[in-house]
């Protein structure tokens, strides 16, 4: 939302609290609501493993949603909320990260995830491919999905 603004009625949609997990069969939703528009579901690494199965779902239904998994091989959202509250508590926001906060042992291969389901994907490491992928992304009919890897610097640090 800090790059692009939602301001038309029913074109921009988002959980209540922030909520990880959402992106993917949020999408789904959407687009079961509103056949006719393009729409794309964007979420996080670490929160689309709790609900990657609803690729499977998209594929089965033919339900032509797009997904855009940024990653960064880690669950940044509870580094960010963590960093705040050793800050708050502590007075310190500089500890070790658990390591459970890490997507990166094994590194998870995102596209060929959503391909075993029945998606089609690509893999997009550098910025000049973002275009090509997003193109390709919007003239596929059914689900896609893009796996944008994204830098793993915890901001602040």
């Amino acid at each position: 939302m800090r790059y692009l603004q939602p301001t038309l009625p029913d074109h921009f949609f988002q959980t209540r609290g922030g909520s990880l997990g959402v992106g993917i069969p949020g999408a789904i939703g959407v687009k079961v609501a509103n056949p006719d528009k393009t729409v794309i579901g964007f979420t996080g690494d670490g929160g689309s493993m709790y609900t990657i199965q609803a690729l499977w779902t998209a594929a089965h239904f033919k339900i032509g949603a797009k997904f855009v998994i940024c990653n960064n091989q880690s669950y940044m959202l509870l580094k960010l909320n963590i960093m705040q509250y050793w800050k708050d508590q502590v007075g310190d926001p500089f500890h070790t990260f658990p390591h459970s906060f890490e997507l990166s042992d094994p590194v998870i291969d995102f596209a060929a995830l959503a391909r075993s389901m029945g998606v089609p994907a690509v893999c997009v490491d550098r910025p000049e491919n973002v275009a090509a992928a997003v193109k390709q992304m919007l003239e596929t009919d059914g689900p896609f999905l893009v796996d944008l890897v994204i830098s793993s610097h915890v901001p602040g640090t």
